[in-house]
């Protein structure tokens, strides 16, 4: 007679994420493919030139796991391009913008506006001090650029910089995503006006 008690296991598919690390790529793999994952599981982090690094993630933290929501200091997930591309005007007046008030960078919002109820508008803010004014879902774009001086500095090149930089509010993240931003500038009062456009090169409706 066969035994009915006989217990068949599936083995279960090795979590893997490959991410992009400054200067190097890694594979951050599950240390044990066969089992089910417990309640906390360690992972391991492999590059060439570097011995294996442990660290642990619980459930919530591999379910949600993203690039954009670890710490920037933290971080080894970093993307590949930026999420925002600048136009050499808005460059250069961010840079002289800093340099003339000591901020550490500016950050680009998405939120009511202050001069149409109802209605939504982009703006820029000084960031004067980022443990306050940043949280660890606001991404940074550069504003540097490389010895061409016309090739912006990749993320994975100014990541960890500690330079200022353009700092996309998550609330306005996916709204602007992939587009370029340029700005109007009116020096009598010093206001800066963002000018967002599209993949396609349309203007950005913030209300559409």
């Amino acid at each position: 007679m066969l035994s009915t008690n006989r217990l068949f296991i599936r083995p279960a598919v090795s979590l893997q994420r490959r991410c992009l690390a400054p200067k190097s790529t890694r594979v951050v793999a599950s240390s044990s493919p066969y089992a089910a994952l417990s309640a906390t599981q360690k992972f391991r982090c492999v590059d060439e030139r570097s011995a294996h690094h442990f660290h642990t993630l619980s459930h919530g933290e591999i379910r949600n796991f993203h690039p954009r929501s670890t710490s920037r200091q933290q971080t080894t997930m970093v993307p590949r391009k930026a999420a925002l591309a600048l136009t050499p005007k808005a460059r250069e007046l961010f840079q002289k913008m800093i340099a003339a008030t000591g901020s550490k960078g500016i950050i680009l919002k998405y939120e009511i506006s202050s001069q149409h109820s109802l209605r939504m508008a982009f703006k820029f803010d000084l960031i004067k001090d980022p443990e306050k004014d940043l949280t660890a879902q606001d991404e940074g774009v550069s504003l540097e650029v490389l010895d061409d001086g016309v090739t912006p500095k990749s993320p994975s090149e100014s990541w960890n910089d500690n330079l200022p930089k353009l700092f996309i509010h998550h609330a306005a993240f996916m709204k602007v995503l992939g587009g370029t931003l340029d700005v109007e500038f009116n020096p009598e009062v010093g206001d800066m006006t963002p000018k967002l456009f599209d993949r396609e090169g349309h203007e950005m409706d913030p209300n559409a």
